[in-house]
């Protein structure tokens, strides 16, 4: 299955207001099925000494950060290039590919590695690794199965543009031999390490990188 280049309609400049409001609410339906919140969570408990602080690097409407702060007790902060005025948590607007990221235990991001390139996953790495000591990269795997799961089982329950950009984001998605060998450059002449846990149906990878 070869990755799609096509360009998701959430990654417009033009998309804003109400598409907007709707692709977040959406994107926490879909996160709530692939029980992405628990897993960040018992992935971020996995430390020592215990994470005190997270960002969320590509945050959208924040529920990610406002779930770990009412779990784990954790000062939190999102991260994003276009913040959502709706949000309960605090957000700077910030290319988190080039700008300084603000210092925290762990940073997170999730559902986002697949709108990147190559090259930009890479220098994502190596720029949270300057402030933070720890890294999730949580996203999908392109593969037929995964798709075909979204298409008929959660593609019907979302908005017409969310259930399009849905299955696009599994063809845009990368493999996990290609996701390790994305974190192996970035991480080449630093003392950082990383393991990849894959979900037992392929719904999802979740990349734990600790600098």
């Amino acid at each position: 299955m070869k990755r799609s280049f096509e360009p998701e309609l959430m990654d417009s400049p033009g998309v804003d207001g109400p598409v907007l409001e709707t692709f977040h609410r959406d994107l926490i339906f879909v996160n709530k099925v692939l029980g992405t919140f628990p897993t960040i969570e018992r992935f971020l408990r996995q430390s020592d000494p215990a994470v005190r602080s997270v960002i969320d690097i590509g945050c959208g409407s924040g529920a990610l950060l406002d779930y770990l702060r009412r779990r784990m007790n954790v000062e939190v902060l999102g991260v994003d290039l276009k913040p959502w005025p709706m949000a309960e948590i605090p957000v700077v607007r910030a290319n988190a590919i080039t700008e300084p990221l603000p210092e925290a235990d762990a940073a997170v991001t999730t559902l986002m590695a697949h709108h990147l390139t190559p090259e930009e996953n890479i220098a994502l790495i190596r720029n949270a690794g300057r402030s933070c000591r720890r890294f999730l990269i949580h996203d999908l795997i392109r593969h037929p199965f995964p798709l075909a799961a979204f298409s008929l089982c959660i593609a019907p329950l979302l908005g017409k543009e969310a259930a399009a950009d849905g299955k696009l984001s599994v063809r845009r998605a990368y493999t996990p031999v290609e996701m390790s060998e994305m974190v192996r450059t970035a991480l080449a002449g630093t003392a950082g390490s990383f393991t990849i846990d894959v979900s037992r149906f392929l719904s999802r990878q979740v990349v734990d990188i600790r600098f």
